[in-house]
């Protein structure tokens, strides 16, 4: 394939005023957004209820219009953290589901997940569901989730029941990938362990086609090899998982910057962050059979990336990768399209953030023909920042 990396000549992306934007407050942190399947967007956030305390609230965007901030949780014991952070998910219809990290010990990651799910569009939520069943006090988190092949609720995450203790029960142990699904009737499923050693603290990412569930985590070797892999379920099993890509990349701890799934019907592309031999990477890679094999990977970025991808569809034939890279003297936000067919435009930058983690991920998607742009600013009255670009702006 052709590739194409223009590594100058960087543009502002307009921002388009006249769309509404989310009411958020300050101090608040942590956006995730997710389409809606009637065309609008969800977004989940962190929210300060005092000094101390958070809320987990969300929004959504119907009819050029942010709907009321709600509450989904508050005066919990959460972990908050720039990197594991809450989600939302419309499964279809009005059942939306969310998640949420609850502290369960003194230890710095003695954290576990919290599943709510609503049926009628969050005007009431289940109890809070916990999709392991361990007893572990360890670390649980990065959950993705997916629609499964029975049309029910899935999720992912990192699990860290056996972390506390190596092969000979002392020392350093194995970060491990679950995944469950809820019934239709809000029951849970047996969780399943899918690799038994992985990347301790990258997210996941998780997509449905018509004939298959593809999700995308960091994996671990024995020799400390942290490439990405793709696990798929498909013909009523899951596959054993391979590489996207043999980046080679050797590190003896974890990056914390996982990679980002996107499809539009059957064709599927995954965005992920690299740095084999000290040289950082933002690539992207194209499946023209429901996850089953990727072509060679793309190369996006410009020469100086942090990583922390998201990635869109914006039409059948191209993608909209996003990540943050350092210039000079500035830190930005950073985004590239890329066809299936090798061609990578000119990257541009969406906007100049705070060097350092509490931009967290910056999210991305697409409303008709305007791009919705989200992430956390630091500093006494920062908060989460939102932003419309309008596509024709990025050509």
């Amino acid at each position: 394939m052709k590739k194409i990396l223009i590594l100058s000549l960087l543009f502002f992306g307009c921002s388009t005023s006249e769309l509404a934007l989310p009411i958020t407050q300050p101090g608040s942190r942590y956006p995730r957004v997710v389409p809606t399947h009637n065309g609008g967007l969800l977004m989940s956030w962190f929210e300060k209820t005092d000094s101390v305390n958070w809320a987990l609230k969300w929004s959504e965007f119907s009819d050029a219009q942010w709907t009321e901030s709600q509450t989904i949780t508050q005066g919990e014991k959460y972990f908050v953290n720039w990197a594991d952070f809450p989600s939302i998910y419309n499964l279809g219809g009005d059942t939306i589901s969310a998640h949420w990290l609850q502290k369960t010990g003194d230890g710095p990651y003695d954290y576990e997940v919290k599943v709510v799910i609503s049926n009628d569009r969050g005007v009431k939520w289940s109890e809070p569901h916990t999709p392991h069943r361990d007893g572990v006090k360890g670390e649980h988190g990065f959950v993705s989730f997916f629609q499964d092949m029975s049309d029910n609720l899935g999720l992912v995450w990192l699990d860290g029941r056996n972390m506390a203790a190596g092969h000979d029960d002392s020392g350093y142990g194995a970060m491990n990938l679950y995944q469950t699904s809820f019934t239709s009737t809000g029951e849970m499923n047996w969780e399943m362990k899918m690799d038994d050693m992985i990347c301790e603290c990258c997210p996941t990412s998780s997509v449905r086609t018509a004939n298959a569930v593809i999700l995308a985590y960091r994996d671990r070797s024995e020799g400390e090899i942290r490439d990405i892999n793709i696990i798929r379920y498909a013909d009523g099993y899951w596959n054993s998982p391979y590489a996207v890509h043999e980046d080679g990349w050797t590190i003896a701890g974890c990056p914390v910057n996982g990679p980002m799934l996107a499809n539009h019907e059957n064709n599927v592309a995954v965005a992920w962050y690299t740095s084999p031999n000290s040289t950082p990477t933002v690539n992207v890679a194209f499946s023209r059979d429901e996850g089953a094999s990727f072509d060679a990977p793309l190369r996006v970025d410009l020469s100086q990336p942090i990583g922390r991808v998201d990635l869109i569809w914006i039409n059948e034939d191209e993608v909209m990768a996003s990540w943050i890279e350092l210039a000079e003297e500035t830190t930005n936000i950073v985004t590239a399209i890329v066809s299936k067919e090798g061609e990578v435009q000119n990257p541009r930058i969406v906007s100049e953030i705070e060097p350092g983690r509490v931009s967290g991920y910056p999210q991305m998607e697409k409303v008709d023909d305007q791009l919705f742009f989200a992430w956390t600013e630091g500093g006494k009255n920062g908060g989460v920042e939102t932003k419309w670009v309008a596509l024709s702006s990025f050509r």
